[in-house]
């Protein structure tokens, strides 16, 4: 299932991270056969397999898969509720308040269901989004929200489930050349759970000529390899942004085969020692935390998961395993039977807080065993500055010929950017690797550690390894614009709407390129809506050229359409509420102001427009904190000062306007409406000479409206 931390891609990084190349077809990819074959020649495994977590860990959802139960989160104030209509799943979505329904078909479930069971939504565009909901089965089975979701600004019905969560929940899906640094999309039939390949590798020729030559038996391979077999899904030493680990770039994301060596496919990393996540314990944790036990340590590595695991069939019973070494427990009482119980008691996951699952680092039995149980709080962490920040280290294997992939994992998630941009650079130098996701990665480092011209250089070499790697060519685009580089970005995101016409964002990002250069952006804008509609910022960039272009009705269905996919919107809502206003319908348009504050009470824009908004319903007392406000998020934005200055006017506190304007004045000294004020507050205070000076110079201004005001308020003074 899902992990709460490092699968999720917001945006920014999407826009940085998405498909685009395509890779000569791994060896092997056409050698898989139907799984379903197999219970042919092996109908009694097959049998005992279909119970296993394993071959249930992902199919298509039925109307029984969800209970009747609606579930309310308070904390967003939404309501959820499984809908079931002819033989389909549904999951609907409302504000407590009853606003903004949406309705999305459960396609599959991902989960045995033993621990948890997570919905999924596929979308036209071949993605599978997550559900918000997820079922758990203590106490008789209850709803409650997803990994990650139990905050006010969760991802709602519009988190992308990556490659990553689908390599270890099913075969083998009809995307075999997919890297890890392609969007995730998923077109044709999706295999539901894991088959006997993924253990045994392709099995086309054993089905065609059966024999045990053309099929691998992992008992043959050395218990090291063994144990890959497992890890090549059970090894996670983390589900936090970090990362966790890296699949190669020139391998296929699919393309694992257990004759081969694990780390040929995927290193993996973990936190530095001592840097305070040394006793972690997740839900995918099980291999990371049985490698530290003294068992595991002590048998050089003979010890592995199948010694107590039987992958072909459900084990009930462990304590045979423990005697295999441990044949005297003379200090045990005789009746004590469960070893596991006690030496790998279960615990509450800290990643899924719902969770309960048997901790397989093999120890004496805590002292605190009823606190491992104990209710958690879901811990959030965003990649960037609230993750970890340290050295990422080395996991498995334990060395590589080179620093380039150790180097990849300090910038990656942003753990460690200043020791990791120049490693990664040197490694990038020594190396002079051809995949183009090595210079993207080097491109966003620089980007996320604020030096955006640095990275322009790196998306270019990105390029020419692939001129068509639609990564580059997008994140190009739109690092131009944000270095104020417009008619570049805007010739590179033309190319790109060429090179890739179906790829939703980068019609969104020259949208919003066109906007700053004051063009029409209508058509790109409704372009990127129309591929992927559920993409909240498109809606948003779709309203706002619409508004430009006096089209208030088409932006007021957009910024609607924004809401509706996305309820704590806060531009949708603060221009909705513009847009209402305009039109007399000052009661929604309230709402919405107040929405856009309470979805984000950092933004100066909501304040400002709700202080504008309350100031023309003559509310000045309920005005001016939100003027206030916008001032203390932007200081130096002059129009928000003006509308304090006149709020504190129109309320008759001319002090208090004084104080205003001769600080705005320090800032710009010749802003034309600051002195306007200012000789107005001054003269309401019986300083006539102070006013004189300022109500002259205001005179002077280049606007005529400033002129025409100082010049009346000049000659109205004793």
């Amino acid at each position: 299932m899902p992990s709460s931390a490092g699968k999720v891609l917001p945006v920014a990084i999407l826009l940085l991270a998405a498909c685009g190349r395509k890779q000569a077809e791994p060896a092997g990819t056409n050698a898989y056969a139907d799984a379903r074959v197999c219970a042919a020649c092996h109908q009694a495994i097959a049998n005992s397999y279909k119970q296993t977590g394993m071959a249930r860990a992902f199919r298509k959802a039925t109307p029984a898969d969800a209970p009747d139960t609606p579930l309310v989160h308070k904390v967003s104030g939404r309501r959820y509720q499984f809908q079931k209509r002819d033989g389909k799943l549904f999951l609907r979505r409302d504000e407590e308040s009853g606003g903004n329904p949406i309705e999305k078909e459960v396609h599959y479930v991902l989960g045995s269901g033993n621990h948890a069971r997570s919905y999924l939504h596929k979308t036209p565009q071949n993605r599978l989004i997550e559900m918000p909901v997820n079922w758990y089965p203590p106490n008789g089975g209850f709803l409650a929200m997803s990994p990650g979701y139990d905050r006010p600004d969760h991802m709602d019905m519009r988190r992308a489930i990556g490659y990553e969560c689908m390599f270890c929940h099913n075969s083998y899906p009809q995307i075999p050349n997919a890297s890890s640094a392609d969007d995730p999309v998923f077109p044709g039939v999706i295999p539901e759970g894991i088959d006997c390949q993924r253990c045994h590798g392709p099995g086309r020729a054993h089905v065609e000529a059966p024999g045990r030559g053309n099929i691998l038996n992992p008992r043959a391979l050395s218990k090291q390899r063994q144990q890959e077999v497992c890890m090549q899904c059970h090894l996670e030493p983390t589900s936090y942004p970090l990362p966790n680990a890296i699949v190669r770039y020139e391998r296929a994301i699919f393309s694992y085969n257990p004759k081969d060596p694990l780390s040929d496919h995927i290193v993996h990393f973990d936190h530095a020692p001592g840097a305070g996540h040394d006793g972690k314990f997740e839900i995918a944790s099980s291999a990371y935390r049985l490698r530290q036990s003294k068992c595991w340590l002590s048998s050089n590595e003979q010890l592995t998961c199948t010694t107590c695991h039987n992958p072909h069939a459900v084990t009930r019973e462990f304590d045979a395993a423990c005697r295999q070494c441990h044949q005297t427990l003379a200090k045990h009482p005789a009746k004590q039977q469960d070893c596991a119980g006690c030496h790998m008691p279960k615990r509450r996951t800290e990643d899924v807080i719902h969770v309960v699952v048997t901790d397989h680092r093999i120890q004496r039995p805590p002292a605190n065993a009823r606190t491992l149980l104990a209710p958690r709080t879901e811990h959030h962490e965003q990649m960037g500055s609230t993750s970890y920040q340290g050295e990422v280290v080395l996991y498995y294997p334990r060395k590589l010929d080179n620093d380039l992939y150790p180097a990849l994992a300090q910038v990656a998630h942003q753990s460690n950017l200043t020791a990791g941009i120049p490693r990664l650079e040197a490694a990038l130098q020594t190396g002079r690797p051809g995949h183009p996701a090595y210079y993207l990665q080097m491109a966003q480092a620089y980007h996320a550690s604020g030096e955006p011209a640095k990275a322009i250089p790196y998306y270019r070499k990105a390029l020419e390894k692939d001129p068509n790697y639609l990564p580059a060519i997008r994140s190009l685009g739109a690092s131009q614009a944000r270095l104020g580089q417009l008619p570049e970005a805007e010739v590179t995101l033309e190319r790109a709407t060429k090179q890739h016409p179906n790829d939703s964002l980068v019609w969104l990002e020259l949208a919003r390129v066109y906007r700053q250069q004051r063009k029409e952006a209508a058509m790109a804008a409704r372009k990127a809506v129309e591929l992927e509609p559920e993409l909240v910022d498109a809606q948003v960039t779709l309203g706002m050229a619409l508004l430009h272009a006096g089209d208030r009705a088409g932006a007021e269905t957009a910024f609607r359409a924004a809401i509706r996919e996305k309820p704590d919107e806060s531009d949708a809502h603060t221009n909705l509420g513009n847009i209402l206003n305009a039109k007399g319908e000052t009661k929604e348009a309230e709402r919405h102001f107040l929405d856009a504050i309470r979805y984000n009470a950092k933004s100066a824009a909501a304040r400002y427009n709700i202080a504008v908004f309350l100031a023309n319903q003559r509310r000045f007392p309920e005005a001016i904190p939100h003027a206030k406000e916008s001032i203390a998020l932007e200081p130096n934005n002059l129009n928000s000062r003006d509308l304090l200055g006149n709020l504190y006017a129109a309320a008759r506190l001319w002090r208090e306007a004084a104080v205003l304007y001769r600080e705005t004045l320090k800032l710009n000294p010749s802003f034309p409406r600051a002195q306007l004020g200012l000789g107005t507050a001054l003269g309401a205070l019986n300083d006539f000479n102070g006013a004189r000076l300022y109500l002259r110079q205001a005179a002077e201004s280049p606007d005529p409206a400033v002129r025409a005001e100082a010049a009346d308020l000049l000659r109205s003074l004793p």
